[in-house]
């Protein structure tokens, strides 16, 4: 198996990256490694955006009660 090197995918914008990610996604266990890489990326701006939360700063939700 040849080792692939996607490039460093911090030069793409962001929805150059969500467009790749959603194309790769319809075959993902032909492009693991390359989801894994771009969901790296992404995972690292939405940390670097909105900072690196723990159990403690989890997203309260809300559920409406039927009336």
């Amino acid at each position: 198996m040849a080792q692939a090197n996607y490039g460093p995918y911090e030069q793409f914008s962001d929805d150059a990256l969500m467009h790749r990610y959603f194309e790769l996604s319809d075959h993902p266990e032909e492009h693991a490694e390359e989801l894994a890489a771009i969901d790296a990326t992404i995972q690292s701006r939405l940390s670097a955006a909105y900072g690196v939360g723990g159990a403690e700063s989890s997203p309260r939700v809300r559920v409406a009660s039927p009336i």
